[in-house]
C-alpha cells in the first residue's frame, strides 16, 4: 500500500466557460488522464494517477459521483485512523477548480455531500458500532485558516496574530495554541464549521482550511 495516493477530478463547465464555448481537452481512461491539444512537438500528454475521476457529465457511464470519490479515498483513510495512523486528505487546485465541492459539497444533501461530511458521519457511525466495552473514543476538532502565510484559529478568532507552526520530535508538525474542542456528533462538527466559516477570510480567493479529528483509545495509546 502506498503511503501517498493522488487523485484527479474533472468538473463540469461553469456558466462562464459555457458562454465562451469552451472545449473539452481532457480525456480519461481508467487511471490515465490525457490532455489533448497541448503545445510543443507532442500535442497529447498522458499522466497516470491512483484515481482519475470523470465528473463532467452525470449522464456519462463513467461519471464519478461524490459517493464514489469518498468510497475510494475517505473510507480507507478513516480505517487507517482507527488503526492508529495519522492521515490527511487535502485538495489542491486553482480557484474555481472544484476543491470545495469535492471536500465539502452540500453537507445537508445526501447525494451531494463531500468527503468531509461523509467521513464525519462515518466516523461517528463506527464509534456507535463499537462493541468493545473496554474501548472508549473521544473526538476533538480544530479548524484553522492559512492565508498570506498567516495561520488563524477559526474556532477562536479573538486569538489574534499569527499562530506558530512547530514540529514535535515524535508527533510531527502542529500549530501552537490552536483551539481543540470536543464533539459528540456530526451535528456538533457542522455547528463548529459554521462558526469557523463566519470567521474566515471568505472574501479572499486563496486560503486553506485545515480540519482535524483526533481519536483517543482510552486507556490505551492515542490515535490521531
Amino acid at each position: 500500500m502506498s503511503s501517498v495516493k493522488v487523485a484527479v477530478r474533472v468538473r463540469p463547465f461553469n456558466i462562464r466557460e459555457i458562454s465562451n464555448n469552451a472545449k473539452i481537452i481532457i480525456a480519461m481512461a481508467g487511471n490515465t488522464t490525457t490532455i489533448i491539444g497541448g503545445s510543443g512537438p507532442e500535442r497529447t500528454h498522458s499522466f497516470n494517477f491512483d484515481y482519475s475521476y470523470w465528473s463532467f457529465n452525470k449522464d456519462d457511464s463513467n461519471f464519478a459521483s461524490q459517493q464514489q470519490v469518498y468510497q475510494d479515498l475517505g473510507v480507507e483513510m478513516l480505517d487507517h485512523a482507527f488503526e492508529g495512523y495519522n492521515v490527511c486528505i487535502f485538495a489542491y487546485g486553482q480557484t474555481g477548480s472544484g476543491k470545495s465541492y469535492t471536500m465539502m459539497g452540500k453537507p445537508n444533501d445526501e447525494a451531494e455531500m463531500g468527503i468531509i461530511p461523509r467521513l464525519c458521519n462515518h466516523l461517528f457511525q463506527k464509534i456507535h458500532d463499537n462493541s468493545d466495552p473496554n474501548l472508549n473514543y473521544s473526538v476533538e476538532v480544530s479548524y484553522m485558516e492559512i492565508y498570506c502565510e498567516r495561520v488563524r484559529d477559526l474556532l477562536n478568532p479573538s486569538n489574534g496574530g499569527n499562530l506558530r507552526v512547530r514540529e514535535h520530535p515524535l508527533l510531527g508538525p502542529y500549530v501552537d495554541d490552536l483551539t481543540k474542542l470536543a464533539v459528540c456528533s456530526y451535528q456538533d462538527i457542522c455547528d463548529l464549521m459554521d462558526e469557523g466559516n463566519k470567521a474566515s477570510c471568505d472574501k479572499h480567493e486563496f486560503y486553506i482550511k485545515s480540519f482535524t479529528c483526533r481519536l483517543h483509545d482510552c486507556p490505551y495509546a492515542e490515535k490521531t
